[in-house]
């Protein structure tokens, strides 16, 4: 009879250790508090107004304005990566690496712009000018929509 009960007492053991073992644990649901949706929105304002600014620089390439896309590059749109980068780091952990991925592709499509100014290149501009824009717009659907 002992060794019935020490039986079952191991056999209920072990089938303990297993159900716990192999259960997983319960997804974590992380959002934005109502404090973070602030400082987002707030880099959001700033990244949103320079996205809002982009037609500009359609316009100078098509025109072929070679001296106002490197200075709409260089000027107005100079501070974009870094507004992207602080805006990045508000975001929520699973989406930051994204983020960041997108603003440095959104910023290497900025840079063949400008060396497609440098010559002359219209069609290398308006095809990295529209890459760009799917960058950008791509980057913006990572902002939670209470923040924009």
């Amino acid at each position: 009879m002992t060794k019935i009960r020490s039986l079952t007492g191991l056999l209920l053991a072990a089938i303990a250790v297993l159900v716990i073992g192999c259960s997983a644990p319960a997804a974590k649901v992380t959002t934005y508090t109502p404090e973070q949706i602030g400082v987002i929105s707030t880099y959001t304002n700033g990244v949103v107004a320079l996205r809002d600014r982009m037609p500009e620089l359609e316009t100078y390439i098509d025109q072929k304005n070679w001296g106002d896309v490197q200075y709409f590059i260089h000027g107005p749109l100079g501070e974009l990566r870094a507004r992207m980068d602080r805006l990045a780091r508000q975001l929520l952990p699973e989406t930051q690496d994204e983020a960041k991925l997108l603003a440095k592709d959104l910023y290497k499509h900025l840079v063949k712009i400008d060396e497609a100014a440098d010559s002359r290149d219209t069609q290398l501009a308006s095809n990295q000018y529209y890459e760009a824009l799917k960058d950008f717009d791509a980057y913006l659907t990572l902002v939670p929509d209470n923040a924009l």
